[in-house]
């Protein structure tokens, strides 16, 4: 096979490999070159994995509900290694899929380490031994890596990552989180519902930095209500290990005191996977991450990045959209990327999910607004189903123009798609009032809420 491609793709994440699958679709000769496996960081180590864990959570929560429906049930525990197995084989199933759909669209893709040697050559380093291949155009689509907080750098035992964290190995008596990002929030709920004692520093004074601070604090008191301890404004200075457990100091505000645990998590790093492109002169930003255009063309113009590479959001979905994109303006289809809403969404019990702007955010920018709500208390679907816990918030321009919409409470992350539709088409609160939702299902809490904003909402108070 010649070692000449229309378009090398660094990288088999969720940008990487859709960018490959797409470019295979429009007959473009296309290479794959990861080190790892198929799927990358959020297949093998992320999203599915811990998604496929927080199920588990609902699963436990279901069982205390089934008791209050008259099931006689019993919660024996669970056993790790039936849970890995079943992780783990989620996970063979998903990569052995990307690659059955890579040989349908003619992809070819090698496990190997690239470097990049110029805007056409790309050195490949596979079991000691090299060699080279020329490319068009190359995608950098790398994502990023775990870093250790300084002073805390990881041992796999006592001082541990998220991918530590994910393999199951033992569910320590006490745990202590540090990061109330969503990474932290999710293992932290997935631990705190398999045994363990949880406890979360966040050095920020909410959980969840930037998102919507009003249902953010909402979701503080419910995860405190279930037994996880967070504490705001702090951090961790030290540690010692000491008989077997990991001493900690902890600095909350002005006050500095001392506690064991079984394990740390450490879940507040990550920074740019460079090394295909460390040695090119590309432009990068303060952090590390690549610069692109309205195209996604690097300062080097037939070479392209998305993902997680070129900067926040780090998130998967946001990453697939760039990558069929790409391929897309690679191929001639269109010039230059799109506006799109991206939404972010939290696994925790309940989940929280957001898409546009926060209420803070739109005050920032200058924008006189009206807010909506309707708590999942109000819904029959959710009462019927015991889920209660939750609100939805729309945050819109005084003449109805939706800026975002925030949901905290059961199904949210699939709810969302209503609220992405909504704000990509620039729909009004009228809009989404006037839609005619089925009942009795949570996809009325839309409805709802877009009605309160108006002050006309049918079963709750319009204050």
């Amino acid at each position: 096979m010649s070692n000449k491609y229309d378009v090398v793709i660094i990288g088999a994440g969720p940008g990487g490999y859709p960018c490959a699958i797409r470019l295979g679709q429009l007959k473009k000769k296309v290479l794959v070159i990861e080190s790892t496996e198929l799927g990358g960081v959020c297949l093998n180590r992320g999203c599915i994995p811990t998604k496929t864990l927080s199920f588990v959570v609902e699963l436990s929560e279901n069982f205390q509900k089934a008791q209050k429906f008259g099931f006689k049930i019993e919660n024996k525990g669970i056993d790790l290694a039936t849970l890995r197995n079943h992780t783990e084989s989620v996970v063979k199933k998903l990569r052995t899929g990307i690659e059955y759909l890579f040989k349908n669209n003619n992809v070819a893709w090698k496990k190997a380490k690239a470097k990049i040697l110029s805007k056409h050559k790309i050195e490949l380093q596979i079991d000691g031994t090299t060699e080279q291949v020329e490319a068009e155009n190359i995608v950098i689509a790398t994502g990023t890596e775990i870093i250790p907080l300084p002073g805390f750098e990881f041992d796999g035992k006592f001082i541990t990552n998220t991918d530590d964290a994910l393999k199951l190995t033992d569910i320590p008596e006490k745990l202590l989180v540090v990061g109330a990002g969503a990474c932290g929030l999710e293992l932290a709920t997935i631990y705190a519902s398999l045994g363990s004692k949880v406890k979360v520093v966040e050095i920020m004074e909410q959980i969840l930095p930037g998102m919507e601070t009003e249902l953010c604090a909402s979701l503080y008191k419910i995860l405190k209500k279930r037994g996880i301890e967070i504490i705001l404004n702090s951090t961790v200075n030290s540690y010692k290990i000491i008989n077997g457990k990991v001493q900690v100091e902890i600095k909350n505000q002005n006050v500095i005191t001392t506690e064991e645990f079984g394990r740390i998590l450490i879940t507040v790093g990550r920074r740019p996977t460079d090394y295909a492109f460390k040695n090119l002169e590309l432009e990068i930003d303060k952090k590390g991450y690549i610069v692109v255009d309205d195209s996604y063309r690097t300062s080097i113009k037939n070479i392209f990045a998305i993902g997680d590479i070129i900067g926040p959001p780090l998130l998967a979905h946001k990453a697939t959209k760039q990558g069929i994109e790409v391929a897309e303006i690679i191929a001639g289809i269109y010039n230059t990327k799109k506006l799109h809403t991206i939404p972010s969404c939290v696994f925790t019990v309940p989940p929280l999910s957001s898409a546009g702007l926060t209420e803070k955010e739109a005050l920032i920018q200058g924008y006189k607004i009206k807010v909506g709500r309707f708590p999942y208390r109000a819904s029959g679907k959710a009462l019927s189903m015991l889920e209660t816990e939750g609100v939805a918030k729309i945050v819109a321009e005084e003449n109805g123009n939706i800026l975002g919409i925030h949901i905290l409470g059961i199904e949210s992350p699939s709810l969302i798609g209503e609220a992405i539709l909504a704000l990509d088409k620039k729909l009004s609160a009228k809009d989404l009032a006037e839609i005619v939702h089925p009942h009795p299902t949570l996809t009325e809490i839309f409805g709802e809420t877009a009605e309160n904003l108006l002050k006309k909402a049918i079963h709750i108070p319009n204050t």
